[in-house]
């Protein structure tokens, strides 16, 4: 493998991606480092201070290198995040648009301050194993570690060329949650276009929602992936306020309970609001045969052309009663429950 990475300037001299998830050699890593073309690169966090030093400050000069990916090593090694490299002049990463994270929280938290780059649009956390390293102990706790990942980022967005437009924050463990209280500095990133949380998120409810509204009216994209409807906080009053809030918003992902019908705004005096959402997923929504039709009304109200609304499991009783579906609505479906609403009405499967 590492012969034919050492061949790569001579064979493939204009590539332009190449992932490599291996413990590579010096020899391997100037190789890289001769391939100017290169705009995707994938790579491991070295296990040592002198192999991360020689990868990353060649890598660093690459010219047109668009998106970077780290993955840390399947091993736990509890050193790993304290092996950063300082770049000195030039400027490092002068083109980097995307970089992508694949590691435990404390080392993503440890490691972002040396790869964000002036350009930076796109940024990816995807956690893996324990929030810390398994091998020790953390210094801080999960709550500071994100808070730390956060302040990296807006202290990014402080900067006048400020150009991050999508967040993105993945669990691949299972077993952890964000506090949303950690994320607060992130309502400085006003320019946010996307932003995905697929993670619980601890105490995220309506006064949380409409505060993120109001920072983020530029969304585009919003996803917040809901573990089960017993977890649920969010209600059709804070999501109201978030199509008021961010008219631009096109896909959202967003669960809501609706199970009683003082959860359910009633219809405004003003004109509909005529949003333009094209996506909405509202897995484990909970929604009863009583608060259909409001819940069906409210929506009626916020929409004008709503393409389809997707929900895995819709928690309906069997012997709801048949209601009509807003003209602006034209599919919602429960993928894995029991009940179905079609354009015209409701029945169940």
């Amino acid at each position: 493998m590492f012969t034919f990475i050492n061949a790569l300037p001579k064979i493939c001299p204009d590539l332009q991606s190449l992932e490599a998830y291996l413990d590579l050699p010096k020899s391997a890593l100037r190789s890289i480092q001769k391939l100017q073309k290169l705009r995707h690169l994938g790579l491991e966090i070295g296990r040592s201070q002198e192999s991360n030093i020689e990868k990353f400050s060649g890598i660093a000069r690459l010219p047109n290198l668009r998106l970077l990916q780290f993955s840390r090593p399947y091993w736990s090694d509890p050193d790993v995040q304290k092996f950063l490299p300082i770049f000195g002049p030039p400027e490092p990463f002068c083109a980097l648009q995307q970089l992508d994270f694949c590691a435990s929280l404390e080392s993503i938290a440890n490691w972002l301050p040396s790869f964000i780059s002036p350009n930076l649009t796109t940024f990816t956390a995807e956690f893996e194993g324990t929030w810390a390293d398994e091998s020790e102990e953390s210094e801080l706790s999960a709550k500071e570690l994100c808070y730390e990942l956060c302040n990296t980022l807006t202290n990014h967005a402080r900067s006048p060329s400020n150009t991050l437009r999508t967040l993105s924050f993945i669990n691949k463990s299972d077993v952890s949650s964000i506090e949303v209280e950690s994320l607060q500095p992130l309502l400085a990133l006003r320019g946010l276009e996307t932003l995905v949380f697929d993670i619980p998120l601890i105490e995220f409810n309506d006064h949380t929602l409409i505060k993120w509204a109001r920072a983020w009216s530029n969304l585009k994209t919003f996803k917040v992936e809901a573990s089960s409807g017993d977890d649920i906080m969010i209600t059709l009053f804070g999501v109201k306020m978030l199509f008021q809030l961010c008219p631009d918003l096109k896909n959202l992902s967003l669960a809501f309970i609706a199970t009683e019908l003082d959860s359910v705004p009633e219809i405004p005096l003003a004109p509909p609001l005529c949003h333009g959402l094209e996506d909405w997923n509202v897995a484990v929504s909970q929604v009863t045969p009583a608060t259909l039709g409001p819940v069906l009304a409210i929506l009626n109200w916020v929409f004008l052309d709503m393409l389809d609304v997707k929900s895995r499991r819709s928690k309906m009783a069997d012997n709801a009663v048949s209601e009509l579906l807003p003209r602006s609505l034209e599919r919602v479906t429960a993928i894995e429950g029991d009940a179905v609403i079609y354009p015209g009405g409701f029945s169940t499967i």
